[in-house]
Formats: structure tokens, sequence, C-alpha cells
């Protein structure tokens, strides 16, 4: 089920779902198919494996949108920024890297962007179908994802424990702060 937002005090609004890719692909040719079919509105594919739930889609978003409006954006494109505050990366390439997809994704996060709630609900539909069977459990946090994103950010049992609350919630938070200082990083 597509999880539907807007974000306060911008025109945009976003949704998102998980998605079991069909397979074989070829991952450049799936982004132009998405791009397309979301057109004139804004997709980005990640690996859900490496995504902290939806609330981290949503709140990167939040902070791209505020770092278009604050003109320190780095990427020319509002999908694109959200690439950047997801993986906590100012370098589109790592980003990609790190959180994109890749021929070798098996489940993947779609974020369509849009002006008007109900062309992002269209949109998000059109680019759905192209991806295979819609799961928003791959969105959830598991013990093994929640290691897998420790390890890849870095992220300390210490700085969790700070955190406090479930474990998950706690590490979500945290990839959300270090991505709000990526206008720091520059």
């Amino acid at each position: 089920m597509v999880r539907r937002a807007s974000v306060k005090g911008s025109p945009w609004h976003l949704c998102v779902g998980g998605f079991k890719l069909k397979a074989p692909y070829d991952v450049e040719s799936l982004l132009g198919e998405v791009t397309r079919a979301v057109s004139p509105h804004l997709a980005q594919l990640f690996d859900a494996d490496m995504v902290a739930g939806w609330e981290h889609l949503y709140l990167a978003t939040v902070n791209a949108v505020r770092a278009f409006q604050s003109g320190y954006n780095i990427a020319r494109s509002l999908s694109m920024e959200v690439l950047l505050y997801v993986s906590c990366r100012d370098q589109i390439a790592e980003a990609i890297r790190l959180v994109g997809v890749s021929s070798e994704t098996e489940r993947a996060a779609l974020l369509v962007l849009a002006e008007d709630e109900e062309e992002c609900l269209k949109a998000y539909g059109r680019a759905s179908r192209l991806l295979g069977e819609e799961d928003d459990s791959l969105l959830e946090v598991d013990e093994a994802k929640l290691r897998r994103l420790m390890e890849l950010h870095e992220i300390s049992e210490e700085e969790v424990e700070a955190i406090g609350g479930p474990r998950a919630e706690a590490v979500t938070l945290l990839l959300v702060e270090r991505g709000a200082l990526i206008p720091a990083m520059r």
C-alpha cells in the first residue's frame, strides 16, 4: 500500500512504496522507463535494503526540499537531492553506489514527487506497474537491515543507546540527522 505525505511549507507531495523487482532488468532502461512514466513529475528508486523505513525517505525529502528552498542544494534535481539525503553523502556517485538500485537489486523503494497529491498518486500508479510486486514490508527495518545500515553509516551501539527507544527508530533518526548535515560538508 502506497504511503503518502506532503512537505509542509512547500507544494510537494510524495508517494512511497516497496517492490520486489522483476528480474532480469537493465538499470538504465528501468530508470528511464520510470522517469517517463511519472513525467512531468519526479521519481527516485532506492535499494530497499539500504532504506530505514518510509520515514527515512519522507524526512530525507523534507530536508532536500528545504535545501532547494534555501539554495543549499547540491544536485540539480530534487529527486537526486533526496538520494543524497537518504545516503547521508554529498557525492552523487557515492550516493548512487550506496543506496541506488543496481542490476543486483531485488528489492526497491519507489519515491514519487509531485506538486499535486492526486497527480502524485497517478504517477506512482504508472511507475508501480513497471516494477513488479508491491511489498511495503521491504521498507521495514529488521535486525539484519539494522546491522547493515549501522555498518554502512558507521553508527555505533553507543549512539543508538543515546537516542533511546526502539533501535530501528533510533537508527532512522541518526540517519536523518546525518543527512541533515550534508550542507555542512561543503
